[in-house]
C-alpha cells in the first residue's frame, strides 16, 4: 500500500513567507501616512468642537500647536485651504503622500476631506 505525503512543501512554506513579507512591507509603507491622516482628521474635528473656528488665524494657530504635540512633521497648517464666510469656517484637506515601496516603485496615497462648522458667535 502506498503512503501519500501530508503537509506543506518547502515551496508552499516559501510562498507563505513571501506573502507575509509583502503584507508587512505594504503596511510599513502606507501605515504611517494613514495614521497621520487619521490624527489630522481628529485634530480638526476637535478644534471645531472646542470652538477654535472664530477666525482662520486662530484655527491655524491651534492646528500648529496640536501638530507639534502629536508629532506630525510632514504637514503644516498652511498646507490646507481655508475660507471664512457667513460666520462659517471651511477647511479643505487635500494632499498626496508618496512613499518608496520597492526599487523604482512608489506608493501614492491621496487624502481629501472638507470640514465645515456653523459658528455661533455674535458680531
Amino acid at each position: 500500500m502506498r503512503r501519500w505525503q501530508k503537509g506543506i512543501s518547502y515551496l508552499g512554506i516559501l510562498a507563505w513567507i513571501g506573502a507575509g513579507g509583502l503584507i508587512i512591507k505594504v503596511a510599513a509603507a502606507i501605515g504611517p501616512a494613514y495614521y497621520d491622516y487619521y490624527t489630522i482628521d481628529k485634530i480638526i474635528v476637535s478644534l471645531f468642537r472646542d470652538g477654535r473656528g472664530n477666525s482662520v488665524a486662530d484655527f491655524k494657530r491651534g492646528l500648529e500647536n496640536r501638530f507639534q504635540i502629536n508629532n506630525i512633521r510632514e504637514k503644516k497648517a498652511d498646507d490646507f485651504q481655508y475660507s471664512f464666510a457667513d460666520k462659517k469656517l471651511t477647511v479643505i484637506v487635500d494632499y498626496e503622500v508618496r512613499k518608496k515601496f520597492v526599487g523604482n516603485l512608489d506608493v501614492v496615497m491621496h487624502f481629501k476631506k472638507t470640514y465645515g462648522s456653523e459658528l455661533k458667535a455674535d458680531y
